[in-house]
């Protein structure tokens, strides 16, 4: 029996005082290659949240960058657009409209091309360039607009209650008074305005100036419906008027074929959409620029591993693996043998 006490305790099964044995079960070669592909992790608690913080800045870097590719692609195509509206234009301007064939139908050709950009022009749902061709990276689609005639500076020493009903079947009242100055009247109008999703505000020369949302401006469909009290606005009947887009932007692009002014006032049009494009595009490419620099930076600061410095690791893990694998699978076995001899002896 002795020689059983001394093969069992050079192999750690410890016989208790209760006579009892306790033997702890090897593992087969199957999950030693299991242990060694699947390693356990054990995470830095110290740097998690540095990661975690800085994981979310890169993701949101290259969030940004995306956007600022789509953008800068959709303005490349706008002014290419806009180009060939305005060679066109000019070629009618100086030989007149005769000839250059086809060019109502080329200029609406062109137009309907540059309205589909921009609408299709879009990250995670929202526009990247607005009505105006500027850069939009906020992630929210505005649009804004006014009433023609509705003017705080328009008739101040008359008094009148003026009613806007909304094609969406929303309504508010605007109250204007001799005691009470624009701005006011303007305020309480925006606090009105809230609750429908929408607000007011008063330019430089008093005119009214609404804001919605790019969705809620086509449901209305560029009308709205004004009531008044014979002052500023009819009494009785609501006139349908029509939204004018503030400022107009290239959804509002006419081309007047009908005069040589007119085919010059649009050719001032487009240089001014023209000029934009360019702004934005310039305003696009030093975006990108910007936040590239700032990836790299943050990358430097993280030592963020390249992926062959990964790749090279990856292969080192293994090859330690195999090896462990190897002894172990070795030990393993005579484990089992001696194990054997042990509950033999003690049988």
């Amino acid at each position: 029996m002795a020689l059983s006490t001394s093969e069992v305790r050079a192999h750690g099964i410890r016989l208790t005082g209760q006579e009892r044995t306790t033997v702890t079960p090897s593992l087969n070669a199957g999950d030693v290659k299991r242990i060694a592909s699947n390693p356990a992790t054990y995470p830095d608690r110290g740097n998690t949240s540095t990661y975690s913080v800085s994981g979310i800045l890169l993701t949101q870097g290259q969030q940004q960058a995306t956007a600022v590719q789509i953008a800068a692609k959709s303005l490349q195509l706008v002014g290419k657009e806009l180009g060939s509206i305005k060679r066109q234009l000019t070629q009618a301007m100086n030989q007149g409209v005769d000839s250059v064939p086809n060019i109502k139908e080329n200029l609406t050709r062109s137009k309907f091309q540059i309205d589909t950009v921009l609408q299709e022009s879009r990250f995670d749902g929202h526009r990247v360039i607005d009505n105006e061709l500027n850069l939009k990276l906020n992630g929210t689609d505005v649009r804004r607009f006014s009433i023609p005639g509705l003017n705080v500076n328009r008739l101040q020493g008359k008094a009148e209650q003026i009613r806007l009903d909304f094609p969406h079947g929303s309504s508010v009242m605007i109250q204007f008074d001799s005691a009470k100055d624009g701005v006011r009247t303007v305020k309480m109008l925006d606090r009105s305005l809230i609750p429908l999703g929408m607000r007011a505000s008063i330019s430089e020369d008093g005119t009214v100036l609404f804001e919605a949302s790019e969705q809620a401006y086509k449901q209305m469909d560029h009308k709205v419906a004004v009531t008044g009290q014979g002052h500023r606005f009819p009494a009785g009947q609501a006139n349908m008027l029509n939204l004018k887009s503030e400022p107009d932007g290239v959804a509002e692009l006419r081309f007047d074929l009908s005069s040589r002014d007119g085919i010059k006032q649009s050719i001032i049009k487009v240089n001014k959409h023209l000029q934009q494009t360019h702004a934005s595009l310039e305003q696009a490419n030093q975006y990108q620029v910007d936040i590239d620099t700032q990836m790299q930076t943050m990358k430097s600061q993280l030592n963020v591993p390249t992926s062959q410095q990964i790749s090279q690791k990856l292969t080192h893990f293994n090859r330690a693996s195999e090896d462990f694998s190897s002894a172990f699978e070795a030990l393993n076995a005579q484990a089992n043998v001696r194990r054997h001899t042990v509950v033999a002896l003690l049988s």
